[in-house]
């Protein structure tokens, strides 16, 4: 009854939108580059598509990429506990490693093992997030079977100057410190600087009476990033950065077969990267080279034995270019080469390395009210080698405020080398692992008006050779037959007064080849996130309602949780903020055995200038 009434309050006086928001997705002069690889009006994309800019991941006062995500349509987030545990992504009820995470539009490195572990990106460096769901793979390649995550963490030459600073402590002595600027150097250069600390002792994430009563698993992370942008003419631009983080976190390994394991971990990730713009009249043309490498130890608490030791490189160049035939019609297209490689440094499965070459081509036709997409893409894989992808997709505008549009895509994906040579307590690699195939299709009704938007979108994957972990025996599998994900999504977005609300309901029916619900993939979920301003305090709610899903060896209960965010502005440049995550002290787990953090309380001083 408490609850309920709480909740009441919260709603009356703060109902909720997500700021990421009605403005971001409805403006024709929002430009995003994600969904086809070059600048285009977000109006002009024709899949589904959401972006998260800085200013709305400060009003929501997320402390991690995960509780950012988790409030976009079409995503569900498994976590083994509190801050910095292992994470996993499902877009669609796509398995995690079937969506393709960028980082300024280049894959992550820790994808060489499988799907990315948000925890471990700083949230400090991302400026914006870019978010577009069905197949890509004909852009892209490999693994864009459920959607495509760019997280953006460059400017530009176009970028005024500016500083930010914060300082915040918070429940299980959360601290965090983090400071970030551009600056521009004359007319032509910008300088761009990020730094942050955070540290959080956590609480007992995986608790079993007897065998690891009084542990916490806390989580530490230093990180840093600097790069530099500069125009050298009209025509040419180009920039270098860097990027690192250093995290140290604590998780449990305990069981009745293995006794009290209790694992200090640490990762330590560089990144590298440089790149040149050209641009002359209808010609553009782009070339990007990257480095990663990836560090990771885990040792055991006391007897300090290795558990784990490896490390992860990927090398990357990617050329793109795009010409404007006509004012109707423009066609792009280019290459991009990959090679990855993961050591095993305990020497259990040594190491292995492949490298991957696509070519790709994209034409976008546009002559109102009809629009025309379509993509080809060729994949050299060293291992697996050639497979080709396709994409054709419409609009049609029925009137100036709505919109019919279709899609219809294959993708496919290679196993990635820790599901075919693993060597572990956990699992067992299987190199006669096939790729994964799939054929998607979306059918979508968009409407916009003054009072608000709403779209409506089904979609179906049909997934081939769909590659499973099991549990009792521990390795990895293709499941024979067609897997078969449909759902449908619906989105709105409208504001009554002040108050701004963006609203998202997902139903799905997630199952594989046997008719089985896939593991952790619920058949529904609501969202309801919001921001309104009173003067000089700013207020953001989060709302989400996930369904029961089925685990290992149980099934996980729905639950539901409500997050408040207050910011004051004591002067236009000085906010004192306040965040209470889990309002309600909600009792729930997304993976099973493991228990989310209950009601936890942050507070923060941040300046601008």
């Amino acid at each position: 009854m408490k609850k309920s009434l709480l909740a009441a309050t919260i709603a009356s006086l703060c109902l909720p939108s997500f700021a990421s928001s009605a403005a971001d997705t409805t403006s024709d002069d929002v430009m995003v580059v994600t969904a086809n690889r070059f600048e285009q009006p977000i109006t002009s994309v024709l899949a589904p598509f959401n972006v998260v800019t800085r200013q709305d991941i400060d009003n929501v006062q997320a402390k991690t990429l995960t509780e950012v995500l988790s409030l976009l349509p079409g995503v569900q987030i498994t976590q083994n506990g509190g801050r910095g545990q292992s994470s996993s992504i499902f877009v669609r009820g796509a398995n995690s490693d079937q969506v393709l995470v960028l980082v300024d539009g280049i894959r992550m490195a820790r994808s060489v093992a499988g799907n990315v572990d948000f925890n471990q990106i700083p949230l400090t460096q991302v400026e914006r997030i870019e978010f577009t769901r069905g197949a890509r793979a004909a852009i892209y390649g490999s693994e864009a079977i459920g959607g495509v995550i760019n997280i953006i963490t460059l400017t530009g030459t176009d970028t005024p100057s500016k500083t930010k600073l914060d300082l915040g402590i918070g429940s299980h002595n959360y601290q965090e410190a983090n400071a970030s600027g551009a600056y521009k150097i004359g007319d032509k250069t910008v300088l761009q600087l990020a730094a942050g600390y955070e540290n959080d002792k956590g609480y007992n994430v995986h608790p079993q009476p007897g065998l690891n009563d009084g542990d916490k698993h806390g989580f530490d992370s230093r990180n840093a990033s600097l790069a530099l942008h500069h125009q050298f003419s009209d025509q040419v631009s180009g920039y270098v950065a860097t990027r690192w983080y250093k995290n140290h976190y604590q998780y449990d390994g305990s069981s009745i077969y293995s006794g009290h394991q209790y694992v200090r971990a640490e990762t330590e990730f560089n990144d590298y990267s440089a790149g040149l713009k050209y641009a002359q009249d209808s010609y553009k043309s782009s070339v990007i080279f990257d480095y990663q490498k990836q560090d990771n130890l885990d040792r055991i608490d006391k007897t300090n034995v290795i558990n784990r030791q490896d490390q992860y490189h990927q090398r990357n160049v990617q050329w793109h270019n795009q010409y404007q035939l006509l004012s109707t019609l423009s066609v792009s297209g280019g290459i991009d080469w990959r090679q990855e490689q993961w050591n095993d440094l305990t020497g259990f499965a040594g190491n292995k390395e492949r490298d991957n070459t696509g070519y790709y081509a994209i034409g976008l036709w546009d002559y109102s009210p009809v629009s025309i997409e379509t993509s080809v893409r060729l994949d050299d894989n060293q291992q697996y080698g050639t497979h080709s992808t396709y994409n054709i997709a419409g609009g049609w505008y029925l009137n100036d405020n709505i919109q019919l549009r279709g899609s219809y895509g294959t993708a496919f994906k290679a196993p990635n080398l820790y599901q075919l040579y693993v060597k572990s307590a956990w699992s067992t690699g299987n190199p006669n692992l096939n790729p994964e195939t799939s054929k998607n299709i979306d059918v979508s009704l968009h409407a916009d008006y003054d009072i608000g938007s709403l779209a409506v979108t089904a979609y179906q994957m049909r997934i081939d050779d769909l590659i499973n972990y099991t549990g009792g025996a521990p390795s990895y599998e293709n499941v024979a037959g067609e897997s078969k994900i449909k759902g449908v999504e619906v989105e709105a977005d409208f504001d009554t007064g002040i108050i701004s609300h963006q609203l998202n309901f997902d139903f799905k029916d997630p199952r594989d080849s046997k008719g089985q619900q896939l593991i952790r993939r619920e058949k529904f979920s609501f969202k309801w996130v919001g921001t309104a301003s009173y003067g000089d305090l700013d207020t953001a709610v989060t709302y989400q309602y996930h369904g029961k899903r089925p685990d290992f060896d149980a099934e996980l209960p729905a639950y539901d949780t409500w997050d408040l965010a207050l910011t004051y502005w004591l002067q236009p440049k000085l906010a004192l903020k306040g965040r209470v995550a889990n309002l309600l002290n909600e009792d729930y787990e997304t993976a099973a055995g493991y228990v989310m953090p209950g009601r936890t309380f942050y507070t923060s001083i941040n300046y601008q200038f």
